[in-house]
């Protein structure tokens, strides 16, 4: 899931992935504000229904220190 530890690595995602793809609206992504509103709640849970839908939208990376590139993401240029 895409869970950010501070303000920093949150704004440091969304400048690399949000605001070079198609979905950003001024920050209205709603895969970004799903994770905002709900992975700090849900990121201790196992197998709660939204974590699992969070974890598939944004996976944490293979080490488990960050997130990957939003399952949703396609650049604006239309090369991904």
């Amino acid at each position: 899931m895409g869970y950010f530890s501070n303000g920093t690595e949150g704004l440091m995602y969304e400048e690399r992935y949000c605001a070079r793809c198609v979905h950003d609206n001024k920050g209205t992504c709603p895969v970004l504000v799903a994770h905002l509103l709900f992975a700090y709640e849900l990121c201790n849970e196992k197998v709660h229904p939204g974590k699992v839908m969070l974890d598939m939208l944004i996976p944490l990376s293979k080490d488990g220190c960050g997130n990957e590139q939003c399952v949703m993401f396609v650049e604006k240029d239309g090369l991904p």
